[in-house]
C-alpha cells in the first residue's frame, strides 16, 4: 500500500471512530462529503467490500441489530439513505442507488386501532431488503421492506418497489410494475 493510500486510510478510520464496521480495507473505497455513518449498538454493522463509493449526503444507519452489507463496486448516490434497524439491507456487486434513493428495511405496525402506532412493535411480516448484483435504482426510488430485487434489475426514478422483482426485469411507477426486461 502507498503512503497516499495508507494516509487515506488512516483518515477514513478516524472519520469512522464510534462506528462499528467491518471490512474497509480497500483504499479505493470513497466516503463524500456531510456522509453519515451510525451504528447505534454493538450488535449493528455496517460491512463494506471492496470499492464502495458513497457520494455526498449520504446516510447509513444500522440499528438495533441491523446490518448494512455491500458488494463490490457499490456507488450510492448523493442523499440517498438507507436504515437498517432489526433487519438487513444487502446490495450485491456492481450496483448502483441513484440518487436520494431510500432503502427502509423495516415499518411500524399500525393494524391494532386500539393502540397508538407509536407503541406498535414493528411489522414483522415483512423485514430486511435484498438487492442482487448488476441494478440501478433510478434517482429517488424507493424500496420498501421485505422486497429482494433480483440481478440485474433497473428501477426507473422515483419509482416506489413495493413487492419482489425477478431479474433482468426495467420496472417503473408507483407502485413499481414491470414494464420490459433487458434483452
Amino acid at each position: 500500500m502507498s503512503l497516499k493510500s495508507a494516509v487515506k486510510q488512516a483518515l477514513l478510520k478516524f472519520r469512522l471512530r464510534g462506528v462499528n464496521y467491518r471490512n474497509l480495507i480497500d483504499p479505493y473505497t470513497y466516503i463524500g462529503k456531510f456522509t453519515t455513518l451510525k451504528t447505534a449498538d454493538d450488535r449493528s454493522t455496517i460491512n463494506f467490500n471492496q470499492h464502495v463509493d458513497l457520494h455526498n449526503y449520504v446516510s447509513l444507519i444500522a440499528e438495533d441489530g441491523g446490518e448494512i452489507i455491500f458488494g463490490k463496486r457499490v456507488s450510492i448516490g448523493d442523499y440517498s439513505t438507507l436504515r437498517a434497524s432489526r433487519a438487513k439491507i444487502s446490495i450485491g456487486n456492481n450496483t448502483m442507488l441513484g440518487q436520494g434513493v431510500k432503502l427502509i428495511s423495516t415499518n411500524h405496525a399500525y393494524k391494532d386501532k386500539n393502540r397508538l402506532i407509536h407503541e406498535q412493535d414493528i411489522d414483522t411480516e415483512k423485514i430486511g431488503i435484498t438487492i442482487g448484483a448488476d441494478c440501478w435504482l433510478g434517482a429517488g426510488c424507493v424500496v420498501l421492506p421485505g422486497v429482494a430485487i433480483a440481478d440485474g434489475v433497473v428501477v426507473g426514478a422515483n419509482a416506489v418497489v413495493t413487492k419482489d422483482v425477478p431479474e433482468y426485469a426495467i420496472v417503473v411507477g408507483i407502485p413499481a410494475k414491470i414494464i420490459s426486461y433487458r434483452s
